[in-house]
């Protein structure tokens, strides 16, 4: 049986790139081995561990992608007899240029759709199966859920702009994010929706927004006993849960650190304060820290997913729909006037 590093042609993998292993097993006559069990292990000095069981193709292939794509050592295993050599995989600086990443990523691309197209300093070609996208030195790849997305934004030149990577998976959930130079996409199959698209001027702005409108619609069954409580480990009556809901969407998009996180409300006030990155203007991505009760004490927080005129548009936790706080409570989109919000604050992108 073999193994190799995507389609075996130009197998550097490089820094925020994904890498597929990939390989084949046949029988001893030499035919294709349909629905063998190959375990995928990997190594770190003399420590083995299994990553991953997969099965085979009808055409005896097999192909796996890490959630978290990690350097070390990897070998596929059939059986105690029947294994593939080890081979290393290394992450690399350097540059990728279109027709070397299409080399690579070949066999997972399909039959090309189009011819490669420009625009400024980017150029991108699409394919059956997923989109190209090269700016500057480097070139992403779209696939999946996120692509059909992409592409109704108009891909490239649309308001998303290029890719700034490879999709990131292995995140809270099972989600999937992708940035974008203006934007981002978002996929998570255990929210209440599926897939959510943010645009932003600020790079990385938009990543928190996307996750953020993927929760809209989740509701507490019970009053303090949220998700977002569960995962700060506070549930008591009084534990409100707006803040926790804003420090959940930085954990959740893989940016622990990006949003302040702490139990007590005042406490997450005094210390965005003292952080030194609030505003007097809304952006889309900018937290908004909001008068609930009374003009000029921040005592609620949501995130901006929309700025128009005197208004803004955030997600916010711990309220009822329109902004409300009657039970059961959730998350929702409230439009707000901006004379309500005290200050607004940029999370470490």
């Amino acid at each position: 049986m073999s193994i190799q590093v995507n389609s075996g042609h130009d197998t550097r993998v490089l820094t925020r790139e994904n890498f597929w292993l990939r390989g084949r097993v046949l029988t001893t006559k030499g035919k294709p081995q349909a629905r063998a069990k190959v375990k995928i292990y990997r190594y770190s000095g003399k420590r083995k561990t299994r990553v991953k069981t997969l099965r085979t193709s009808k055409t005896g292939w097999y192909s796996w992608s890490p959630a978290k794509p990690r350097s070390g050592v990897y070998r596929a295993v059939v059986s105690t007899t029947r294994s593939s050599a080890k081979i290393r995989v290394k992450r690399h600086t350097g540059t990728r240029t279109l027709a070397s990443r299409e080399k690579s990523m070949g066999f997972l691309l399909g039959k090309p759709t189009s011819g490669v197209r420009r625009a400024g300093d980017v150029a991108w070609r699409n394919y059956a199966r997923a989109t190209l996208v090269q700016r500057g030195s480097r070139t992403w790849l779209v696939r999946g859920k996120h692509l059909s997305t992409y592409r109704s934004h108009a891909g490239a030149k649309g308001r998303l702009g290029a890719p700034t990577g490879d999709v990131r998976c292995g995140l809270p959930e099972g989600g999937c994010l992708q940035q974008f130079r203006t934007g981002a996409i978002y996929v998570n199959k255990k929210a209440k929706k599926k897939v959510t698209v943010a645009v932003s001027p600020k790079l990385g702005a938009a990543d928190l927004v996307a996750v953020a409108k993927s929760q809209v619609g989740y509701r507490e069954k019970t009053p303090r006993q949220s998700k977002y409580n569960r995962w700060i480990g506070e549930t008591d009556p009084p534990d409100a849960w707006c803040g926790y809901f804003v420090s959940w969407l930085a954990h959740a998009a893989g940016k622990p650190g990006a949003v302040l996180k702490s139990k007590s409300f005042p406490a997450l006030v005094k210390a965005e304060r003292k952080r030194g990155r609030t505003a007097k203007t809304p952006r889309v991505g900018r937290l908004a820290y909001i008068g609930y009760f009374e003009k000029g004490k921040p005592t609620h927080v949501g995130i901006v997913s929309k700025v128009k005129g005197d208004h803004v548009w955030t997600v916010e936790g711990n309220v009822s729909a329109g902004g409300g706080s009657r039970i059961p409570r959730g998350v929702h989109v409230v439009k707000r006037h901006t004379s309500r919000i005290v200050f607004y604050a940029d999370p470490k992108y």
